[in-house]
């Protein structure tokens, strides 16, 4: 499925009095602009923050002001405007090549949480979310909470703009959806992009190829099964021959691969620069013994995307649609799986809408299933949770929080921008959140809002797990 872009129009424009306001100077950088790979890019002024963003796949990269026609992007690498004689900008350069203006007249990301509202949160009046033909039944925070009013609070300060980008918050409480927010012109129908909360969903997809009898066991050693698309593997040593499929869904590889670590050769950041990414990874040298102690890595999920593809002969999304997403009833989204440099500017993510991902989390509550239909295999499911505390299960991650000394367990999909599928076990809970903070801590040195809404106000509202989960230093 072709790659979709979400930008909203906004009929909205950049006066011209006399004098020009900041805001209105940054209008006259407006335009759709020449990009990398033959691609293009937005370039909007946001009024909110009075200042300048480059927006591509709909997410959003401010530029910093320096002086005259110049910026900086998030990687602090100039971004000079030029103009012509007339004074008109007609392109940029950066980082030594030059990109034309194509032209002025766009349609304008919305760039006000709820504009009607932000200078009157308090007017904001909490709504049922609406029945749909979903499947997911729907339910009041009344009902569900015994104290709705911090996650009233949140949509609130939400809207007045304390938690910049944040695209939408969802609740599912007790088998109910109970919070249904959008956020900066997005919507039920707007399937956002996932980033890397895609890769524990991959995990889910692994698991049906498995119980079909595509793969005996994950037990198994990985290599043998990529022999023939890869002959010679870089680095083979006896450490790497033992590592199994297993070792790759709990991040336990043992390579030379941390995600956040720039001296790590599997960074990825410098998988990306390679032309095949899964040959990459598996061509990365071995620091230790697999199966010992978990280290994030890009290229363990795209490899075992493409582990799925290599036992059913089939392009992963077809396998999925036919034996995930069409059984769910999900069809409003996007998946291109391509693990190569084709992926650059989509890294073979899904996009999905907010409702569909809270359908793929009860999924997993649910032991695999979904209107008493199997869908993943209940072992598979108890597999994929059976981790350590702050660790790695197949794909998804251990995330706790400890508030008034009570220990508030989920298991977590995450992805930059501040997706967010938190599985609440304890509370009988799904939170989604999506967003556009992509690269916050490059940017600001602090994560992404969710990360601060989950426990000032969604676990601040009296619910409390077992009272075996009082957390002991």
């Amino acid at each position: 499925m072709k790659k979709l872009l979400f930008l909203i129009p906004l009929i909205i424009g950049c006066s011209s009095p006399k004098e020009k306001s900041d805001y209105e100077k940054l209008c006259e950088y407006e335009g759709n602009y020449e990009y990398v790979d033959k691609t293009t890019l937005d370039i909007v002024a946001s009024e909110l923050d009075t200042t300048l963003y480059a927006i591509v796949d709909s997410a959003k990269y401010p530029l910093k002001h320096i002086a005259l026609d110049s910026f900086t992007n998030i990687q602090d690498v100039p971004v000079v405007f030029e103009r012509d004689k007339s004074n008109r900008v007609k392109g940029y350069r950066t980082d030594g090549l030059e990109f034309k203006l194509i032209t002025s007249k766009i349609e304008k990301m919305e760039m006000f949480p709820r504009k009607e509202l932000l200078h009157n949160p308090d007017s904001y009046v909490y709504h049922k979310p609406k029945k749909t033909t979903d499947g997911l039944e729907t339910g009041s925070l009344e009902d569900e909470f015994k104290n709705p009013e911090p996650i009233i609070n949140m949509v609130k300060e939400t809207i007045k703009g304390k938690f910049p980008d944040v695209h939408s918050i969802l609740i599912y409480k007790n088998n109910k959806l109970v919070l249904e927010e959008y956020f900066y012109g997005y919507d039920e129908n707007t399937p956002h992009q996932l980033r890397s909360a895609t890769k524990p969903f991959i995990s889910g997809i692994l698991g049906i190829a498995v119980e079909k009898g595509l793969i005996k066991s994950e037990k198994e050693k990985l290599l043998p099964y990529f022999n023939s698309r890869y002959p010679e593997i870089a680095n083979l040593d006896d450490r790497k021959k033992e590592i199994t499929i297993e070792n790759f869904l709990m991040y336990r590889h043992g390579m030379d691969c941390e995600n956040n670590n720039v001296e790590s050769k599997g960074n990825e950041q410098s998988m990306m620069e390679s032309k095949d990414w899964v040959k990459y990874t598996l061509d990365l040298p071995m620091v230790a013994e697999s199966g010992k102690s978990s280290s994030y890595c890009t290229g363990c999920a795209l490899t075992l995307g493409s582990l799925v593809e290599i036992v059913t002969n089939k392009n992963i999304e077809d396998f999925a649609k036919e034996n995930l997403f069409t059984p769910l009833g999900i069809s409003d989204y996007a998946w291109t799986f391509e693990p190569n440099q084709a992926s650059r500017n989509n890294f073979s993510q899904m996009y999905i809408t907010s409702r569909d991902l809270i359908k793929l989390a009860k999924l997993f509550k649910d032991g695999g299933k979904w209107k008493d239909k199997q869908i993943i295999s209940e072992s598979w499911i108890n597999k994929t949770f059976d981790m350590d505390e702050g660790d790695y299960g197949y794909l998804w991650e251990h995330k706790y929080f400890v508030i008034d000394g009570q220990k508030y367990n989920s298991y977590l999909a995450s992805g930059n921008g501040g997706q967010k599928i938190n599985i609440w076990p304890e509370l009988d809970m799904i939170t989604v959140f999506t967003g556009g903070n992509y690269n916050s801590y490059a940017l600001y040195g602090e994560s992404t809002p969710p990360n601060k809404m989950i426990p000032n106000y969604i676990l601040k509202t009296g619910e409390k797990p077992a009272d075996n989960n009082v957390y002991k230093k």
